[in-house]
C-alpha cells in the first residue's frame, strides 16, 4: 500500500506528535463521460492514502484517463463488510480513503453505506465530494414534477418483496425513480402493466453522457410494448409519473368518483369474465387509477361474500 500524504491524505497533529484522525472521501465519479469529473475529485483521489473502488477495473481505466497513479483496493458487495475493519483502522491511524462506486456517487445503491454508518459510530470524519449521479440526470430530463420524488433503488427480484414494492410504486403519490437491468427491464414493465399503471407516463434513461444517451418516453404500456422489439441494453434509470402528476393530468380522481358499490359491480363482472382476484384488481385500477393494493382487498371482499 502507498504512503502519500497531503491535504486529505495522512496527518498528524502539532501537539505532542498524535496522529489526527484520516477522512473518509465519499468521491462521485462519471457516468460515463469523463468530463464531468471536477478538479476537487481529482485532487482527493491523488492525495488519498489509497482508493477503495466497487470495481478496480472500470477504476484504474479512469484513474488511468485523469492522469492519478494511485493505490486501489477492491470494495464491493461481497466483500464489504470483510474490508470494514481494514478501513477503520487506517482511518484511525491517520490515512485518508476515498470511496468510490463504478460510476456516479457511492452509497446510493452501490457499496459504501457500512463504511459511512461505521465511521460514524466511531466519530471518524467524513466528507463528500458530490458529483454524476444518474438518478438525478434522469429525474431532472424527465420533465415530471421534481418538487416532490422518491427513489426506489433496484427493486426486488422475486416473491412477497417485489409484489409489495410494485404495489407500493402504484400508489405513490410522487414522481418514481429506480434503477432495473436490462435482463429485467421487460418483466418490470410487465408487473407495472399488471399494476393498473398502463397509461402512467414513464422516462428511461439509457446510456446517460455517452455518446448514445437515450430518453425513451413513452406511457408504461408504450414502453413494454417497446421494448418488446428492441433488445434492452445499458443500466436503465426509470422515472415513473407519480399518482398525483397522473389524477392531475387525466383528471381521474383517487377514488374515481365511484361508490362503493360500483367499485363492486365493476369486479363482479371482472370476477364473472373468470380473473383472478389479482387480475380483477389490475383491471379496474387500469380502468379508475385507483391503487391495486385498495381494489384486491375489495376483490377478496367481493369473491368471499359471494362463496
Amino acid at each position: 500500500m502507498s504512503d502519500r500524504r497531503g491535504r486529505g491524505g495522512d496527518r498528524a497533529a502539532a501537539a505532542g506528535g498524535q496522529e489526527q484522525p484520516g477522512t473518509l472521501f465519499l468521491v462521485a465519479t462519471p457516468l460515463g463521460n469523463t468530463g464531468d469529473m471536477s478538479p476537487r475529485a481529482i485532487d482527493v483521489l491523488q492525495k488519498v492514502t489509497y482508493i477503495a473502488a466497487e470495481d478496480t477495473r472500470t477504476a484504474a481505466r479512469l484513474l488511468s484517463e485523469l492522469g492519478i497513479g494511485n493505490h486501489l483496493v477492491s470494495y464491493y458487495e461481497q466483500n464489504q463488510h470483510l474490508r470494514h475493519d481494514m478501513f477503520l483502522r487506517d482511518l484511525k491511524a491517520g490515512r485518508s480513503i476515498a470511496v468510490i462506486s463504478e460510476a456516479g456517487m457511492p452509497c446510493i445503491s452501490d457499496p459504501g453505506e457500512g463504511i459511512v454508518r461505521a465511521a460514524e459510530r466511531e466519530g471518524l470524519p467524513v466528507s463528500v465530494i458530490p458529483g454524476p449521479s444518474a438518478l438525478l440526470s434522469a429525474v431532472a430530463a424527465s420533465g415530471f414534477d421534481t418538487g416532490r420524488f422518491v427513489y426506489e433503488g433496484f427493486i426486488p427480484v422475486k416473491g412477497k418483496d417485489r409484489r409489495e414494492r410494485i404495489d407500493a410504486i402504484a400508489s405513490e403519490k410522487r414522481t418514481v425513480v429506480f434503477y432495473e437491468a436490462p435482463h429485467r427491464i421487460r418483466r418490470t414493465l410487465g408487473d407495472l402493466l399488471k399494476a393498473g399503471l398502463g397509461e402512467r407516463r414513464l422516462v428511461i434513461a439509457r446510456e446517460l453522457t455517452k455518446k448514445y444517451e437515450e430518453f425513451v418516453r413513452l406511457s408504461v404500456s408504450g414502453a413494454a410494448a417497446y421494448y418488446e422489439t428492441v433488445t434492452p441494453r445499458g443500466e436503465f434509470t426509470a422515472v415513473l409519473e407519480g399518482a398525483a402528476e397522473y389524477e392531475a393530468r387525466t383528471g381521474v380522481g383517487s377514488d374515481a368518483g365511484l361508490s362503493e358499490e360500483e367499485l363492486a359491480a365493476m369486479l363482479i363482472k371482472c370476477l364473472d369474465d373468470g380473473m383472478s382476484t389479482r387480475e380483477a384488481a389490475a383491471a379496474v385500477a387500469a380502468k379508475t387509477g385507483i391503487p391495486r393494493n385498495k381494489l384486491y382487498e375489495a376483490a377478496l371482499t367481493v369473491k368471499n361474500m359471494r362463496q
